[in-house]
């Protein structure tokens, strides 16, 4: 598999759905690797238990109010990329799954997560932040220091709300659980 380096990739604590539009939009340009699917992971109580992230301690889960990811194709692998994982970047998905969303824990259902499956090609076409979920609880040093992410003009925007209601499936989305998500794909 092609060694990527992370540190070549912009990133943004907690901005993972810029992070992802960023590094979907890079590997189209660099053809590395063919991006599959944006993936929000969701649930109704905003409230998403992730294990293997950057931020655990002790091997705990941390919980997000949401966090978005990256599905491509390198060769013939398809791998996952998630810049606040403890995985490799990218990981297998297999791999990534496995750890992420350990089958062997039982989660409390306000924190069981499920997944909005994007179609790469349309989120980087049709997505927009006005980052307005971030606005007064950081301070602006810590925004992305580039523009904000706007689809052209005469494109129908794909909001961030919208990508993370659970209810609102447009471009095609679907919400399934992890392990459907391993099977659709396989």
């Amino acid at each position: 598999m092609i060694n990527f380096d992370i540190k070549n990739y912009l990133y943004t604590p907690l901005f993972c759905e810029e992070n992802i539009w960023k590094l979907s939009e890079a590997l189209y340009l660099n053809k590395s690797a063919n991006p599959m699917h944006v993936l929000f992971i969701i649930n109704r109580s905003g409230s998403i238990a992730l294990f293997n992230q950057k931020r655990s301690i002790n091997h705990q889960a941390v919980v997000w109010d949401y966090h978005v990811i990256l599905t491509a194709k390198i060769e013939n692998s398809i791998v996952v990329y998630d810049f606040d994982s403890k995985c490799d970047f990218p990981v297998t998905m297999n791999e990534y799954f496995n750890k992420t969303f350990p089958a062997n824990v039982n989660l409390a259902d306000s924190y069981k997560p499920m997944i909005k499956v994007i179609k790469a090609e349309n989120y980087l076409r049709h997505f927009y932040s006005d980052r307005h979920h971030m606005k007064g609880l950081i301070k602006s040093h810590e925004f992305p220091d580039y523009e904000i992410i706007t689809p052209e003009q005469n494109i129908e925007k794909l909001l961030l709300d919208n990508c993370i209601n659970i209810d609102k499936l447009k471009y095609d989305a679907i919400i399934i659980k992890p392990e459907d998500y391993i099977t659709l794909i396989n």
